[in-house]
């Protein structure tokens, strides 16, 4: 299905020209006009709901898809991004989904509402627009940028190493979530580094289900005396387990998180983390969703990447000094 973005370059014109040709406005040059028409006609473009009161600046909604388990990231960043969309005269409605499918079921919906729809996930290439990953962002036709989990999982990674631990779990959330990916590729990549060996039993996948994931990794008899996870929801999981079967954290096994929401300090012992850096990503977006709203373009400088601080706590043990 042919997008607003492909009009406007098989017109050789910018969106916002596109949108100003589609909705009737004034100021636009008549052979820009025509190749705007033309390129219409040939693509059979359908103008969206979400395309025109875009272009009108008359929808007063951004919508937020999140996934169902990640409730406690949310309590983080709804009432922050509720703030700032409330700032620029708009209004947030929130779907959670509890898969892929429901994902872009949500998007779809969203998308005839709202001026922009913001999700956790990357969005796919066959994506409206108007669709915004909050800790991805891309220029188009170059690779995308924004969060680095890579850097992140590896900046854990060496401060465990440096703390004399040379086995290491790694908890994500599925193969498929591009977040665990990049995860993945920091460990392996430090893994190397190291001259350490990759251990697949290492690599704990929660699939939803967090709890059978760490079960497996406990039952395993596989060594381990660190665990990195994605999430403190997470960390918090393989706290209690860990507990349940007497495993004494920090002493037998360290846990750092990629995330530091207010749930990290107050678990025992309090979770040492790369903090997520909710606060610059939020700047990011709203200043995607306000180049949305006034049509102009999205300028990122190339190579850009936003990484997480560390937050030394308790719940990492040096072996070493043991």
């Amino acid at each position: 299905m042919p997008t607003i973005d492909d009009v406007a370059k098989l017109a050789n014109v910018s969106r916002a020209t596109v949108s100003r040709v589609l909705t009737g406005t004034r100021g636009v040059r008549e052979d820009s006009r025509e190749a705007v028409l033309k390129a219409v006609e040939v693509l059979d473009y359908r103008p969206s709901f979400a395309a025109q009161t875009l272009a009108s600046n008359t929808s007063g909604y951004i919508g937020m898809v999140l996934p169902a388990h990640e409730a406690s990231f949310s309590a983080t960043l709804l009432p922050r991004l509720s703030l700032a969309v409330k700032a620029l005269n708009k209004s947030l409605l929130i779907q959670y989904v509890n898969d892929e499918n429901e994902q872009k079921a949500a998007i779809h919906s969203l998308n005839h509402q709202c001026a922009a729809v913001v999700t956790l996930s990357s969005a796919s290439s066959d994506m409206p627009a108007n669709v915004i990953a909050f800790d991805t962002f891309s220029t188009k036709g170059s690779a995308s940028q924004g969060y680095n989990y890579a850097f992140a999982a590896e900046s854990a990674c060496r401060y465990v190493l440096g703390k004399g631990h040379r086995s290491i779990a790694l908890l994500v959330d599925n193969e498929e979530d591009a977040a665990s990916k990049q995860m993945l590729e920091g460990y392996r990549s430090v893994l190397q580094n190291y001259s350490l060996p990759f251990n697949r039993q290492l690599l704990v996948m929660a699939n939803s289900n967090i709890e059978q994931a760490l079960l497996k990794l406990i039952n395993s008899f596989t060594k381990y005396t660190a665990i990195i996870a994605k999430r403190d929801s997470y960390a918090a999981e393989a706290m209690r387990l860990l507990r349940e079967f007497n495993i004494a954290v920090p002493q037998e096994v360290s846990i750092v998180s990629l995330e530091d929401s207010p749930l990290a300090s107050l678990l025992y012992p309090p979770l040492t983390c790369i903090a997520y850096p909710v606060d610059q990503l939020l700047e990011q977006c709203i200043q995607r969703i306000q180049s949305l709203i006034d049509g102009h373009p999205v300028f990122v400088e190339e190579g850009k990447s936003i990484t997480g601080r560390l937050v030394a706590r308790a719940s990492v043990t040096d072996i070493n000094a043991v």
